[in-house]
């Protein structure tokens, strides 16, 4: 096999298809100077969300003082819920999860 230094369009790199852009405006056309600028604008929504989480960030996940205050009733035999309201808010919780997740 001989090889020789001239190179065939078999194998060969090509170049981009297509005419490449002039670097020059075309003659005639008159471009103004590019003005960049970068704009956010936020809505009310938005910045009560992030007021929000910030808020939710800093707030612990277990209320203590609310915690050994029903400790505190618990011990003493003095927490007495209601059976019918609790039952009432678990049946509505899970209704109203059940709702929000079918939306």
């Amino acid at each position: 096999m001989r090889v020789s230094g001239k190179s065939s369009s078999v194998g060969g790199t090509q170049g981009p298809s297509g005419a490449k852009p002039s670097a020059s405006p075309v003659a005639g056309s008159v471009q103004a100077p590019a003005s960049v600028s970068d704009a956010l604008q936020v809505s009310s929504s938005a910045q009560l969300l992030a007021v929000a989480q910030e808020v939710l960030a800093v707030t612990p996940d277990i209320r203590t003082e609310k915690v050994e205050a029903l400790k505190g009733q618990l011990e003493a035999d003095e927490y007495h819920p209601d059976g019918e309201a609790v039952a009432e808010g678990l049946v509505r919780e899970h209704l109203g999860s059940r709702a929000g997740s079918l939306s």
